[in-house]
């Protein structure tokens, strides 16, 4: 009963609006312990390098970067979370940052925060930062069935070397769910209205790059090497082959400073599902791909053995495991995704990571799609370009181990494997001491950019986020 109240709670509310992650705890990181907080998708490892242990987060430590401007990016995994590392104020304290392109505020833990999951994470103490500026305002958002909240400052925020002076959020209280997630914040990289500043715009504007873009690729954690990078102000021509095809921002959600453009098709073992002209949200925050049921049954109509399973929320499907390739084409560019990305399990039948989500209207594309492409965010132009990633060569990956403890947590009741679907959020910005709250907006289903899950496979679904200055 407690799993299907909170379903309801985290109900999505699809709106033209900021997006913030929603996250949730993979059924393998839990253990008898202590009940998950939120729901759960059932993670089959493939061939991982990084051993795992319950006492600590281990992290796949990237390759040097192969560019200027750039960092490798780390990976909880395996395929849970990309993050990179950023330096914070004069200490140049270090703290892993999920990369989010689906979110635009920005904030990071503080020392200051009595939460759990703060205690077991790397902390940001402004006192001990000569070029830290406290604000007079406070930060809240909220994330379905959790939140952060604390105050806002501004001090030196330093990625692949690229250090800027800019606006943040340092939380002081951050919901449990977090306990079971590596990266200690969050660097928004959407282009919309925010409560925090803006990294790339402020790269931009201190003359640090000359243009106001970014190209990220995402490894694969069972081809065994990790040479996940993120650049800023350009692209690494190594890290790709042929022509960057680019689709161009519609107007409203251009407007919006979205990261959302157009499929052309979906299709399957060379046939087309009928999918065109669809609104889809690309987003490095988000672990699965989430669509409209009508779009997601056209599909799976092409896959032979395909079964759905359905209830009032969403559809989730289990397909043969010997099955093929997905395909996803954007500007007239017809793109893989292999099966070891888009399935997950073994044996005779394996569930989808594609879902229909009720009361959708458009598609949110994860990193089961961008682990297979290089990916180019031009916020100048407001377009999103892809290119055939240069696989990796073979060799090893190595782990970094954070010293702090995980907390185990207990299976889900039923011991069922679905994905947690996001709920309304709200970020809102006051001046102290005024209270704040955030009460979940509801709105009508839209036809807008949404996100659904992030980042985190241990970590996300995502939630929208509203965001208020009062």
């Amino acid at each position: 009963m407690q799993r299907i109240t909170t379903l309801l709670l985290q109900l999505t509310i699809w709106v033209s609006a900021v997006r913030a992650f929603y996250p949730f705890v993979p059924e393998d990181l839990c253990d008898p312990g202590e009940k998950c907080s939120s729901f759960t998708v059932k993670l089959v490892k493939g061939t991982s390098k990084v051993s795992k242990k319950v006492s600590n987060y281990y992290v796949s430590k990237p390759n040097p970067p192969t560019a200027p401007n750039s960092a490798g990016v780390y990976q909880n995994g395996p395929d849970y979370s990309y993050f990179v590392q950023a330096e914070i104020g004069s200490e140049k304290e270090p703290f892993y940052m999920l990369i989010d392109t689906g979110a635009p505020n920005t904030w990071v833990m503080s020392a200051e925060c009595p939460s759990p999951a703060c205690r077991l994470h790397s902390n940001f103490n402004p006192s001990t930062s000569t070029t830290f500026k406290a604000d007079n305002k406070k930060f809240h958002i909220a994330y379905g069935t959790g939140e952060v909240a604390g105050t806002l400052g501004s001090d030196t925020i330093t990625v692949a070397g690229l250090s800027v002076g800019m606006a943040f959020g340092v939380a002081t209280s951050a919901h449990d769910d977090f306990k079971h997630f590596a990266f200690d914040g969050i660097l928004g990289l959407a282009m919309g209205e925010s409560i925090t500043g803006n990294f790339l715009r402020s790269l931009k504007s201190n003359n640090l790059v000359e243009k106001l873009m970014f190209a990220v690729t995402l490894n694969r954690d069972s081809d065994g090497v990790n040479d996940g990078q993120i650049t800023f102000g350009g692209v690494d021509k190594s890290k790709f082959t042929g022509e960057i095809s680019y689709s161009s921002v519609p107007s409203p959600q251009k407007e919006k400073g979205e990261w959302t453009i157009l499929i052309d098709g979906v299709g399957f073992n060379g046939k087309s599902a009928g999918i065109n002209s669809t609104l889809a949200a690309i987003d490095t925050g988000t672990s699965f791909i989430f669509a409209p049921p009508d779009d997601v049954a056209a599909l799976f109509k092409l896959v032979p053995g395909a079964t759905p399973y359905e209830n009032s929320i969403y559809v989730e499907y289990k397909v043969p495991c010997n099955t093929h390739p997905i395909t996803m084409t954007f500007a007239g560019v017809t793109y893989q995704i292999p099966t070891k990305d888009w399935l997950a399990g073994s044996g005779e039948k394996c569930l989808s990571r594609i879902y229909g989500l009720k009361g959708a209207s458009s598609w949110l594309v994860g990193d089961v799609f961008l682990k297979n492409v290089y990916s180019v965010f031009d916020a100048d132009n407001m377009r999103i370009g892809f290119a055939t990633k240069v696989q990796p060569p073979k060799p090893t990956t190595t782990a970094v181990d954070i010293t702090v403890s995980v907390i185990s947590t207990g299976l889900p009741d039923d011991g069922s494997s679905r994905p947690v679907m996001p709920g309304t959020s709200e970020a809102s910005e006051m001046t102290a001491p005024a209270e704040i709250t955030a009460t979940p907006t509801e709105q009508p289903v839209q036809a807008s950019a949404h996100r659904l899950g992030s980042s985190l496979f241990a970590l996300a679904a995502c939630a929208l986020a509203v965001i208020a200055v009062l």
